[in-house]
């Protein structure tokens, strides 16, 4: 009987631990959780129930162990290290978004993959999204003529931020920025649906709901009426602090402008607190429009023309991710299993962090930023020979 693929978890929350569930149930024997380290007794319990896995002490000795892949869903600012160190200890790596919390951090993952020869397999969920996929298909089959401008956001329910201003992630030292942290994902499906990389970019940002002033918005609303949890905190987190304390340093809110390599503009918004949820994709083609919302998984399109039919597209797979979990979960029992490759991988992150980096440089200075040093540091590096 085949052995089956081992896998280890370095920072076991919720997040990851949904990730691997998934995975383990779709693996049907053939794929098993024997490790983790995390340094956060809860996470360590939780994952002990999930998956009754052996749980180290220090990381150094869960990449010392018989793992044959690591999952990696720590604070973000551990990502490379903890990355390369797996990489180098001759495991494979799936890793959740961002891929680092800086440039040089990123090509240094880059650079490692190349010298191990690993599989690195990045967490981009929304790649795998039926709904983004459908997106993707009838931009490249012409749909839509040629792509010309777009707006893109990600508009989040108030407790969803509240508990984003609640953790760790309120912290840019821990966790990147806001657009890198959680946007990444959006911004790497606009490359992607359009086939290019930004050249200049521009953003402005802010925190204007999450701020000690405003504790007064959680009265205003009351308590949940299903569960009493008080408002912007319905989401459980053992960790919890006040979103509305003193300390946190990403926005809250934030636009930006995009110009890409072949003249495509785009647009991009997203806020914190909302009634009206969106992760919507707004297309604009010399011959059509594509308008899609992935919580309702729908795609409106419209050719241009005198009284031309509006087609509609239920992809079936409403939801922030658009039905991608199951999906990518599906994709990496055949990357493990079958060595597959990724369908995101850590050059799609790079690329994808990049576009955050200059967003964010642009929004902390007030000036527009240039990415074309950022693409062509990628190339020189990519064309370095492993040593």
């Amino acid at each position: 009987m085949k052995t089956p693929v081992r896998i280890g978890l370095i920072g076991a929350g919720a997040r990851l631990r949904g990730v691997v569930k998934r995975l383990l149930e779709r693996g049907n024997g053939q794929i098993v959780a024997t490790g983790l380290y995390d340094p956060d007794p809860l996470s360590q319990e939780a994952a002990r129930k999930n998956f009754g896995a052996e749980i180290f002490a220090t990381e150094d000795e869960l990449l010392a162990s018989d793992a044959d892949w690591i999952f990696i869903g720590s604070l973000n600012c551990h990502h490379a290290d903890q990355a390369i160190a797996a990489m180098r200890a001759g495991k494979n790596v799936f890793c959740e978004k961002p891929l680092a919390t800086t440039f040089e951090d990123c090509l240094r993952v880059r650079q490692v993959e190349k010298e191990t020869g690993r599989t690195f397999s990045f967490g981009l969920v929304l790649r795998y999204s039926p709904f983004y996929q459908r997106i993707h298909t009838l931009v490249r089959e012409g749909a839509i003529g040629r792509l010309v401008s777009f707006e893109f956001n990600e508009t989040l329910d108030f407790n969803h931020g509240g508990y984003i201003f609640g953790n760790w992630r309120r912290d840019r030292s821990l966790a990147g920025t806001h657009i890198l942290e959680k946007c990444c994902h959006d911004l790497d499906l606009a490359n992607w649906i359009t086939g290019e990389l930004p050249v200049r970019v521009a953003s402005f940002g802010g925190r204007d709901i999450f701020v000690e002033s405003n504790q007064e918005l959680a009265k205003k609303i009351g308590p949940s009426p299903d569960d009493a949890s008080p408002a912007y905190e319905a989401w459980p987190d053992p960790h919890r602090v006040s979103p509305f304390s003193p300390g946190a340093t990403i926005f809250d809110n934030q636009v930006a402008i995009l110009q890409y390599t072949g003249g495509i503009r785009g647009t991009f918004h997203t806020n914190c607190s909302t009634a009206l949820l969106e992760r919507r994709f707004f297309l604009c083609g010399t011959e059509g429009t594509l308008r899609g919302n992935a919580y309702t998984g729908q795609i409106e399109h419209q050719r241009i023309g005198w009284n031309t039919p509006v087609s509609v597209f239920d992809t079936k797979s409403a939801g922030s991710h658009g039905g991608g979990d199951p999906v990518m979960a599906a994709g990496l029992v055949q990357t493990l299993l079958e060595g597959a490759p990724p369908l995101a991988t850590s050059l799609d992150g790079l690329h994808a962090c990049v576009v955050a980096f200059g967003l964010d440089a642009s929004a902390d200075n007030g000036q527009m930023t240039d990415l074309q040093p950022y693409w062509d540091a990628i190339s020189r590096s990519d064309s370095t020979s492993p040593t």
